[in-house]
């Protein structure tokens, strides 16, 4: 059994922000294979379980996702190395996909919180680039993530989103490893 988990923040503040990428790719995975999200307040999370996976959006805080993670690999003793958390990188240009495993949290905090619950680096991540603001400081960070992609951004978030999907279904089939080596 596989998790994917979409990094995000909820409501609908926060719907179109770069930061929420994870959401938008487990949200297009789950329409592309017609599955209907369900909610879960023991889970802390909206949740898709098919026959080899769940599909996760943490209904909690991104610098808290990594408690909902928890709760939903304890309930269906999922190994966090069977773990795909899905999420945005602004070290990566815009649009550019990577796999990689057992890695610091860079700076994220979701992959941050991921780390602190399960106890362990050793998890997937399938980083969406998001690009880098043009202006330095914390502050101006902080703000390009949380704004809305451009309209420019907008549409060619399809052809990510399509590119993210072929990679979760590599993950779910193959595994990390065959995973990485083919879209990396």
């Amino acid at each position: 059994m596989k998790l994917i988990v979409g990094l995000g923040n909820p409501g609908e503040k926060f719907k179109n922000n770069r930061h929420n990428v994870g959401f938008m790719v487990v949200d297009a995975f789950a329409k592309h294979v017609e599955l209907s999200w369900r909610y879960s307040a023991d889970l802390m999370c909206y949740f898709v379980k098919w026959s080899n996976y769940v599909l996760c959006k943490p209904a909690i805080y991104m610098n808290k996702s990594g408690e909902a993670i928890r709760a939903v690999s304890l309930f269906y003793k999922i190994s966090h190395k069977e773990v795909l958390v899905v999420h945005d990188d602004l070290d990566l240009d815009f649009g550019k996909v990577r796999l990689s495993f057992n890695g610091t949290s860079a700076g994220h905090h979701g992959v941050e919180s991921t780390i602190e619950s399960l106890g362990s680096m050793d998890f997937g991540r399938l980083r969406v680039g998001i690009g880098h603001p043009k202006y330095k400081g914390n502050t101006a960070v902080v703000e390009y993530v949380l704004s809305n992609f451009s309209d420019e951004e907008t549409k060619n978030l399809e052809a990510i989103f399509k590119k993210s999907q072929e990679a979760v279904r590599s993950f779910i089939d193959e595994g990390i490893e065959a995973t990485m080596n083919r879209y990396n």
